[in-house]
């Protein structure tokens, strides 16, 4: 009895999978088991590219110090600062951070640190090399090279983006960070920034004061000069108007007039007096008694005459005693008295006279002085008009000297503050040489390809299968000759052309480079490429029928993986396409099986002789959703095998639930000859330089005396 049995024993519980509902995570989690080699390959490309970067990259070290914003003020120096303190709010910190990260104090310390020489900042002495690409500053214009001007900027962009500024948390203190390639560079980048940056506002604070100085002097200068044509205004207008002042405030003409005033006072005085004597000596010379004033009285010759009087009154008096009165004597004596009585009275005359005289004196010279005081009344009165005028004048130069007084004693302070100008930061920290690189953090970049690696991969992977089913689906026409490259690193030479006439079966494809089994796998990992646009191509000309799927046998000429590459492409160019591709890998070497990574604990045999179900002895493709039934276990005979009823039914039931059914079959021969009778179409994969010869003919014979189906040739290079 045959070991194989009836048919219903071996399609127990085969039910062909239902068409797919739409793209679900299934679908995804295929793609990502299909297709992990590219996947792998992908995250392994990008895990290897960052870690070259991560190593290519210049290795940087930074360097930090801090500033503070001193609001301590000194007292001494600071009493009339030009510039106010500044203030510490969070405006001015800002403020003062971009003065730290402006262009000029950068240009200061790139002439300081002679940086302009350093490779590192100057992009016209980076040297060439691969680490040079990764630099920002490779990517200058190379027009830069013979502009000095946009050199220096390129240097300056170049050092600002090595340098930064922050505040630290709510204090005055500002963090200033400087790095570079090399740690002591670094270090004095951060130096000679915070020393620039603390010298800048010693520089803003002199040249400050310098202007204010400059400026002062000038306008000091020009009041000055105004001061003196003012004052020479002054003195003018007083010589031309007779404004001529003894003391301040006390003018000549003041003077003049209360010295006339005093002088007329004394005169009316003088004059009432002299007046009221001479009226007296008159009465008394009218009564006469004129000898009596005391004017008279006083008179030196009065008083002379009275002596004499008085001597020649005691004579007469003697000899009036002694001598009668006619003796010569007493009339001697009586002549001198009456003679002296008249010189008395000549002399009363006179004095009376006199004072009369002085009472005229005295009245013409009150006269003179009223005269006089009031010519100058009249010089006064001219004088005091001109004196608005002077006091305007004189007001004006006072008050232009006062501003020269105040501006020359600022001028001063200003000059005395130049020399011990003071910044308003000092450093608190200065900065420390940097021991551990700062940048790049390679482990971090090598650590985060990974993932991104992995998820470009799947990108990858998502694109090819998306684009695969986008590939042309049918050749047109008859079976026809198709070029096809299969992407392989290593192609062979240049095949030999076909002969000029070719009678044999038809030529279906031209394969280069698909003597590997490996060539399999393009089919999946590059849905896009020309080879695998072929195999869309070849399998949309095996279209299912009225009768169920078409069945493919794949033979070849010669010995070799060829027929098993082309198979498993075929298989998986179909399950690409969504159709329900069933291989069963007929051939002893089972190298379609290999390819595909399906393994399986039964095959062929077992469900043909019926110990294993079709449902579990069916593998599936590790790359897509074609399935796969091995051959796990060789019978004693092949022939008796593939030539059995149970066979023969086997392809019926998977025609039945099936779009595509392949056959790889061993090289061409009476095995390869039963299953071709099998199948709708047999693909006969060769050599394309073993076209013409004995061994094709006698390949191609052998099948066509089997009965095989159809036969095409694919010819490989």
């Amino acid at each position: 009895m045959s070991p194989y049995r009836s048919p219903s024993t071996y399609v127990t519980g085969y039910v062909p999978p239902a068409p797919p509902p739409g793209f679900q995570l299934a679908d995804f989690l295929r793609i990502l088991d299909s297709r992990r080699g590219l996947i792998l390959r992908v995250a392994l490309a990008v895990i290897v590219l960052a870690t070259a970067v991560a190593l290519l990259l210049p290795r940087q070290y930074t360097s930090s110090a801090v500033v503070m914003l001193d609001q301590r003020k000194n007292n001494v120096t600071d009493l009339s600062a030009v510039l106010s303190q500044l203030p510490t709010d969070p405006a001015t910190l800002q403020n003062q951070i971009q003065i730290i990260s402006s262009r000029e104090i950068a240009s200061d310390v790139i002439t300081k640190l002679q940086l302009y020489n350093d490779p590192e900042f100057n992009p016209v002495l980076a040297p060439a090399g691969p680490a040079s690409m990764l630099r920002l500053s490779f990517w200058f214009p190379e027009s830069a090279n013979g502009d000095v001007a946009l050199i220096h900027d390129q240097i300056l962009a170049n050092f600002l983006k090595h340098v930064s500024a922050e505040a630290n948390g709510l204090s005055t203190a500002i963090t200033v960070y400087a790095s570079a390639n090399d740690p002591k560079k670094a270090q004095a980048i951060a130096d000679a920034l915070t020393q620039a940056y603390v010298q800048e506002q010693v520089t803003v604070r002199q040249s400050a004061n310098q202007g204010t100085s400059d400026w002062l002097d000038r306008r000091t200068n020009d009041l000055a000069r105004q001061l003196m044509q003012e004052q020479a205004a002054v003195q003018q207008y007083k010589a031309q108007h007779g404004l001529n002042d003894s003391a301040p405030g006390n003018s000549l003409v003041d003077q003049q007039m209360a010295a006339i005033n005093a002088q007329i006072v004394q005169a009316r005085s003088d004059l009432a007096e002299k007046q009221a004597e001479a009226d007296r000596v008159g009465t008394s010379a009218a009564a006469g008694n004129a000898a009596d004033v005391s004017q008279v009285v006083a008179s030196p010759l009065i008083v002379q005459l009275r002596g004499q009087q008085a001597d020649l009154i005691r004579q007469e008096a003697d000899l009036s005693s002694k001598y009668g009165p006619l003796h010569p004597k007493l009339l001697a004596v009586q002549a001198q008295k009456r003679d002296l009585d008249a010189k008395i009275a000549q002399e009363v005359t006179r004095i009376a006279g006199s004072l009369g005289n002085d009472v005229t004196t005295t009245q013409a010279h009150l006269n003179s002085l009223q005269q006089s005081l009031s010519q100058v009344e009249r010089q006064a009165t001219g004088q005091n008009q001109s004196r608005v005028e002077l006091e305007a004048l004189q007001s004006n130069a006072d008050s232009t000297k006062a501003q020269y007084e105040a501006f020359v004693g600022r001028l001063r302070q200003t000059e005395d503050q130049d020399s011990v100008a003071a910044p308003e930061s000092r450093i608190i920290s200065a900065a420390t040489l940097p021991l551990t690189a700062s940048s790049p953090k390679r482990w971090l970049i090598v650590g985060a390809s990974i993932p991104l690696g992995f998820l470009l991969g799947i990108m990858t992977a998502l694109t090819s299968e998306w684009f695969g089913p986008l590939l042309p689906a049918r050749l047109p026409g008859a079976p026809r000759a198709t070029i096809i490259n299969a992407p392989r690193r290593a192609a062979k030479a240049a095949p030999r052309p076909l002969p000029a006439v070719w009678s044999g079966p038809p030529i279906l494809a031209e394969l280069a480079n698909a003597e590997k089994i490996g060539a399999a796998a393009y089919v999946v990992d590059y849905p896009a490429s020309r080879y695998a646009q072929a195999m869309t191509a070849l399998v949309s000309q095996f279209d299912s029928n009225e009768a169920g799927a078409a069945v493919v046998a794949v033979t070849g000429a010669q010995s070799g993986e060829s027929k098993s590459a082309v198979a498993v492409s075929i298989a998986r160019a179909a399950a690409q396409m969504g159709r329900k591709t069933v291989l069963i890998d007929c051939d002893p070497g089972q190298l379609a099986m290999k390819a595909m990574e399906a393994p399986s604990r039964a095959g062929l045999y077992e469900v043909l002789t019926g110990t294993v179900p079709l449902s579990e002895a069916l593998a599936k493709d590790s790359r897509t959703g074609a399935y796969a039934l091995a051959m796990t276990r060789r019978p004693p005979k092949l022939a008796t095998m593939f030539t059995s009823a149970a066979m023969a039914r086997l392809i019926q039931v998977l025609k039945e639930g099936a779009d595509l059914v392949v056959l790889d079959c061993s090289r061409a021969g009476p095995e390869a000859g039963m299953l071709a009778r099998l199948s709708d179409a047999t693909l006969l994969v060769t050599r394309k330089d073993a076209l013409g010869k004995l061994a094709l003919s006698k390949s191609v014979s052998l099948l066509a005396g089997a009965q095989a189906a159809p036969l095409a040739i694919i010819a490989t290079t």
